[in-house]
């Protein structure tokens, strides 16, 4: 059953909210494990939210550990839980059978992006599951951590090419997509508030007004005085209808920059959306 234009089922929407009791419940009741959306398969939701106890709900069930590495998320769980970190569902992903050697858009397999972000133990649960990398000359969990920090040049051909295959997947409409190659940039260049920026503009595209916000706050932390962060906050904030704290987040970023034509168009709509919000019946 598709509850919306992405095609989130009732197990996707309570996988990213997090309930396991409904997750457990919907199972019981014959669900499609792996049914897709744009995001993927439920599994991809639980492991993009580090809810490892879902992971395991799900897994329970018989979720593909692979999940659909063809199909419409271009990621696998395991290469998300090895971008972030989450070294519980890590470990149930190798258990219940992951591919550990199915690389991610910038052709990095998961035990790659563990040593970049120098994350011991999670390379050595990759180690065993995972085929022997031509390039790397010592096949050891220190050879590989070594590897990967002496490739520096390496890195920042593939950051070039992360962005190039984002802005064109944005040029394509592939929100969703443009959006997971923004998340492994930043895995590249964490303090490059640009990728926040653009990733931010993915989810307002997607009409994830949440993500949106989130992403232009941290953007705003990240280069204070930034005003296209400001925008970015402002136009998530009237997608929320927040009007009132979008019109303060488009008057901040005018500060930054009198004359600003996105910003006044910004502030504009927002002021004649509160106008309209306030005069409407039930409103003080």
């Amino acid at each position: 059953m598709k509850l919306n234009d992405s095609g989130s089922t009732p197990l996707h929407l309570a996988a990213a909210a997090g309930s396991c009791e409904i997750v457990e419940l919907l199972l019981s009741s014959g669900a499609y494990v792996d049914a897709l959306h744009l995001g993927g398969t439920a599994l991809h939701s639980a492991a993009r939210d580090g809810r490892d106890d879902i992971v395991k709900v799900l897994l329970d069930h018989h979720a593909d550990a692979g999940a659909d590495v063809d199909g419409n998320c271009k990621e696998t769980p395991l290469i998300i839980a090895a971008i972030s970190g989450s070294t519980e569902i890590l470990k149930c992903l190798v258990l219940a059978g992951a591919d550990a050697n199915v690389p991610d858009s910038l052709g990095r397999a998961p035990i790659e992006i563990a040593a970049r972000s120098g994350r011991r133990e999670d390379v050595e649960i990759l180690f065993p599951v995972t085929s022997r990398i031509p390039n790397v000359r010592d096949w050891s969990v220190d050879g590989i951590i070594r590897h990967v920090k002496s490739v520096r040049p390496v890195k920042k051909a593939m950051l070039t090419s992360a962005k190039s295959k984002a802005h064109e997947a944005f040029k394509n409409g592939n929100y969703y997509l443009a959006a997971r190659i923004y998340k492994e940039a930043m895995a590249l260049d964490p303090g490059n508030a640009t990728l926040l920026s653009n990733r931010s503009l993915c989810w307002l595209r997607l009409g994830d007004a949440k993500n949106a916000l989130n992403d232009a706050q941290a953007c705003s932390m990240m280069r204070p005085g930034w005003p296209k962060a400001s925008y970015r906050q402002g136009t998530a904030l009237m997608l929320l209808k927040d009007y009132e704290k979008a019109c303060d987040a488009f008057l901040d970023g005018l500060k930054l920059e009198l004359g600003n034509v996105e910003l006044e168009d910004g502030l504009r709509q927002a002021l004649e959306s509160l106008k309209i919000y306030c005069s409407s019946p039930g409103q003080d």
